[in-house]
């Protein structure tokens, strides 16, 4: 298992949300769950997610208008809270691009900076 923590080394709030494995939850749709968004002030830590595999992705954005995306996507995101599985889009998503980090079976904490 492989703890992942963002923080926040900006001047602005981020929010972030996270793509992670899930094959009892989402089996029918890819095995990859979805959630967010966890919001960060400036110099705040978030946990997030605890992964039993290798890999996991996100996307972050701040109130300045900082994007942290990847190639990994469409993903499907909600302006509000949520939880959900990868490939189940609605008119009240939006398409995004995540970003996959491979924790190696380590913690990880990743730093969102300017």
């Amino acid at each position: 298992m492989s703890d992942i923590r963002f923080t926040n080394e900006t001047n602005s709030t981020v929010w972030v949300a996270v793509m992670f494995h899930s094959p009892d939850g989402c089996a029918a749709y890819g095995q990859w769950g979805t959630r967010g968004w966890w919001q960060i002030a400036p110099g705040g830590t978030v946990f997030p997610l605890r992964i039993t595999n290798r890999y996991a992705g996100y996307y972050a954005e701040s109130a300045s208008g900082k994007i942290w995306s990847g190639d990994r996507g469409p993903v499907y995101v909600y302006q509000q809270a949520f939880d959900s599985c990868i490939g189940i889009g609605s008119t009240a998503a939006r398409p995004v691009n995540m970003r996959l980090i491979d924790t190696n079976g380590n913690n990880l904490r990743i730093r969102l900076t300017n």
